[in-house]
């Protein structure tokens, strides 16, 4: 079976979503991914890695991608095209107007409407777009049950499965002492970009307030867009940059938590990741994020203020958030491991190809 990823963007999830795609060869599946071409870089080594030129988010970055598209499309006469993130609605639109022999899947990787507020123009004109838009694919998947919930409702149409995300198993050679030289600390992260979204506002007003002087925050990742920071960062808050994916793991098991302060997200593959090494996670009630953790088992969830966020920096304790590790690893492997998402994705497929 061929599969056709189109992508408007492969940033952040999108990207590292197409890797765990490209490794379902085993299963009998070949992927093909469509990318910005100055994005290619975040996929690495992946096999049939095509590209169009993306010179900024808008219409011509559509423009290109519908050529290519239209390109490919009679070329590898996949199977199945599957879009994914809002912008890629264009190309799936495209494809029914051209009346193409090949089964559709959408994920939106987190609903657009989802980051509006609403009841303005903008929040209908999303509303109404994506939530028709979607309805031309044969199936929408879903990677949460929350985002399934929003969808619906909002009205949303369409045949929507949920098939959670999933990450790879924790690497066994990851380092567990990078913190070494400050044992008395207690040692946080926060991964991602450094935006509205992902609430790192959020996070530096709660440490400002928190009073105690033995928390650290270790920040991988960076402004996006070239935009830079609004003032100075408490002396807590460390700005790491971004770090090469091979290195992570380290981060991941030498931390005592994860953070995760977003707004909106549709399941952010930074929870299962940090589960993975054993890292419990705090992360806001927002998107249904509280549903992925058990609280006082696996981490804390608080509501999107910074003022309860401080409220559980304030009251952290290192041997509690240790004893945690084992319940984190083991949900990891219940619900959260890459043979699950394959074996799930195979079986959507197979039963898509056969209905068209």
């Amino acid at each position: 079976m061929h599969i056709l990823n189109i992508c408007e963007t492969a940033q952040g999830g999108v990207g590292t979503y197409q890797t765990y795609l490209s490794a379902m060869r085993d299963k009998g599946v070949i992927h093909h991914h469509l990318v910005p071409s100055e994005h290619a870089r975040h996929l690495g080594e992946i096999a049939n890695l095509h590209v169009f030129a993306r010179p900024g988010r808008g219409l011509r970055a559509v423009v290109n991608m519908l050529r290519e598209v239209d390109r490919l499309v009679p070329k590898l006469r996949p199977d199945i095209c599957i879009f994914h993130s809002t912008f890629a609605l264009a190309g799936l639109a495209w494809l029914r107007l051209r009346r193409a022999r090949c089964a559709t899947i959408y994920v939106p990787h987190g609903w657009a409407i989802a980051g509006v507020a609403g009841p303005g123009l903008k929040f209908r004109v999303i509303r109404a777009t994506e939530g028709r838009l979607c309805g031309l694919a044969d199936r929408v998947i879903c990677v949460s049950q929350a985002e399934k919930a929003l969808a619906r409702n909002f009205g949303y149409r369409g045949d929507m499965v949920t098939i959670e995300n999933a990450t790879p198993a924790p690497s066994p050679h990851a380092r567990s002492d990078l913190f070494a030289s400050e044992p008395d600390k207690l040692h946080l992260l926060f991964v991602g970009r450094l935006d509205h979204q992902k609430g790192f506002d959020i996070l530096t007003e709660a440490m400002q307030l928190i009073k105690r002087r033995d928390v650290v925050v270790h920040v991988l990742g960076a402004p996006v867009r070239g935009k830079s920071l609004d003032g100075p960062l408490p002396e807590s808050v460390r700005l790491e940059g971004w770090c090469p994916h091979d290195q992570v793991a380290d981060w991941y098991a030498s931390a005592d938590a994860l953070i995760v302060p977003s707004r909106w997200e549709g399941l952010p593959l930074i929870i299962p990741e940090a589960l993975s090494h054993g890292t419990p996670v705090l992360c806001s009630e927002a998107s249904g994020m509280e549903s992925l953790i058990t609280r006082g088992e696996t981490g804390e969830h608080f509501p999107l203020d910074p003022q309860n966020l401080a409220g559980i920096l304030e009251n952290l304790d290192r041997t509690r958030l240790r004893a945690m590790r084992p319940a984190c690893r083991r949900a990891y492997a219940r619900r959260f491991t890459l043979e699950r998402l394959h074996d799930e994705l195979t079986c959507l497929f197979n039963e898509i190809s056969e209905r068209t």
